[in-house]
């Protein structure tokens, strides 16, 4: 959101913050820059992607597309759920998909986390998870561990080595329909 003072224009964020695209999941700004198209200008973050592509998003419709990186705060809730055994998923796929794309829209860490840990769960008990629901795994999982990186000043691999960690003590316990 970009508020007018005086002549001064002031942005939600700035060159250097990192946030999540709805869409892309983590980046940094890297610059604010107005273009035109047609007789239109319109102002955009210009965002370097976790994978090394640029995103352009629209100043204007930030509220719907950005949200600031995870506090350590709240890292540490994602810590506790992966804690928490995992929950038994819906046995009807479309129900399950839906629940995955739920989660995958809004991009809550700590929703991340229920979900990475319960398709772990699923994948452990039953040997694979359907097409789908391991192609969404691995990109919930690669989003979550993404965002703990720069959340909690972590290389991938330290991430990595903790999300798994956790998974491999704590989900399999005592399967139950708690969060």
């Amino acid at each position: 959101m970009m508020t007018e003072l005086g002549n001064k224009q002031e942005y939600t964020y700035a060159p250097g913050d990192w946030i999540v695209h709805r869409h892309y999941g983590i980046g940094q700004i890297k610059a604010i820059e107005t273009k035109s198209i047609g007789e239109q200008e319109t102002t955009y973050y210009k965002i370097e992607a976790h994978n090394d592509s640029t995103i352009w998003a629209p100043v204007s419709s930030e509220a719907a597309l950005l949200r600031p990186v995870a506090t350590e705060e709240e890292f540490a809730e994602v810590v506790q759920v992966m804690k928490r055994p995992s929950r038994r998923m819906n046995s009807h796929f479309q129900t399950r998909i839906a629940r995955i794309r739920k989660v995958s829209r809004e991009g809550n860490p700590v929703m991340l986390a229920r979900t990475v840990r319960d398709l772990w769960a699923r994948r452990s008990r039953r040997g694979q998870l359907s097409t789908t629901e391991e192609s969404h795994w691995r990109r919930l999982t690669e989003r979550l561990i993404a965002e703990w990186t720069v959340s909690m000043g972590l290389d991938e691999g330290q991430a990595n080595q903790r999300m798994y960690t956790l998974l491999e003590q704590h989900a399999l316990a005592n399967a139950s329909n708690s969060s």
